[in-house]
């Protein structure tokens, strides 16, 4: 940890570089990245990716151990269900048809001493 840098910062900062990698990796894969970050009132999504017809909601998760579990694992309930609500939102306020295909997705990012191992878990819930 740098001087004056504190866990939580050097938490976010692993995050963003997370979110970074994980937009790269979408491009890369095909997708558009539509936005990063997207706030919806106190709602966040990580990142919004388009591929053909299809919208994908990204939650982005990054561990450096998995003494806690795996970075998807993280991804809990209530988590799911922030994002889902955040998601519903976000489609009204583009204009997007309540018909429109929509998925939601979780790139875990483990960052290791010597690289880093991502998993782009696609579909990885469906809302109710």
């Amino acid at each position: 940890m740098a001087i004056g840098e504190t866990d939580r910062t050097s938490t976010v900062a692993r995050g963003r570089r997370a979110e970074a990698i994980a937009a790269l990796f979408l491009e890369i894969d095909g997708y558009r990245v539509l936005a990063r970050n997207v706030r919806c009132g106190p709602l966040e999504v990580d990142l919004v990716a388009a591929r053909g017809e299809t919208v994908v909601f990204v939650e982005v998760r990054a561990r450096s151990s998995r003494l806690h579990g795996t970075p998807e694992e993280s991804v809990r309930r209530h988590k799911r269900e922030r994002i889902t609500h955040a998601a519903e939102r976000l489609c009204e306020a583009w204009g997007l048809s309540p018909r429109a295909r929509v998925r939601f997705d979780v790139i875990a990012v483990e960052l290791e001493p010597f690289g880093l191992r991502l998993r782009h878990r696609l579909g990885y819930w469906h809302p109710r």
